[in-house]
């Protein structure tokens, strides 16, 4: 995924002060969601770029309870995700799904990790991805229609 929100210096801080993390993620997370409720997406999005960041570096950190850590990526990966689609970068919202549904199906194939923690999340995440799977089509297919000189509806223009 192409998307960054957090510089070298500050991932690794954050990657060695895995408490300090945490902090950032609740204050990132309750930030973008300000912004968010109040249709300031733009706003929104580093907070939650950076939330969903962080999120990593708790799950990776093991600084909270295996389930929570989860539950924090999860909520980042969605909100991240309705943001970027908010701003219209259905592409980068799709990828954002994508690069933690690879993330958490990591740790079920390295193993010592209960699949009933990460089924719920998996399972939700699948269905979004889907979701905007399906938006795609559904844009490129209305888009090549623009483009043939049919209308919204697939009628021809009859302009001569």
């Amino acid at each position: 995924m192409k998307l960054r929100f957090l510089c070298g210096p500050h991932l690794e801080y954050l990657q060695s002060n895995p408490s300090a993390a945490l902090a950032l993620w609740e204050t990132g997370f309750d930030t973008a969601q300000s912004f968010y409720d109040t249709h300031l997406w733009g706003r929104a999005l580093p907070h939650i770029g950076c939330a969903f960041e962080t999120a990593d570096i708790v799950l990776t950190s093991n600084i909270i309870e295996r389930a929570k850590a989860y539950e924090l990526l999860t909520s980042s990966t969605v909100m991240l995700a309705f943001t970027l689609l908010k701003l219209g970068k259905i592409k980068d919202a799709q990828n954002t799904y994508c690069h933690t549904i690879s993330r958490l199906e990591r740790d079920l194939s390295i193993g010592g990790v209960a699949y009933l923690d990460l089924q719920e999340s998996l399972g939700f995440l699948y269905k979004c991805a889907q979701n905007v799977t399906s938006m795609m089509s559904i844009t490129e297919w209305h888009l090549g229609l623009q483009e043939e000189g049919s209308d919204s509806l697939g009628h021809r223009s009859s302009i001569s």
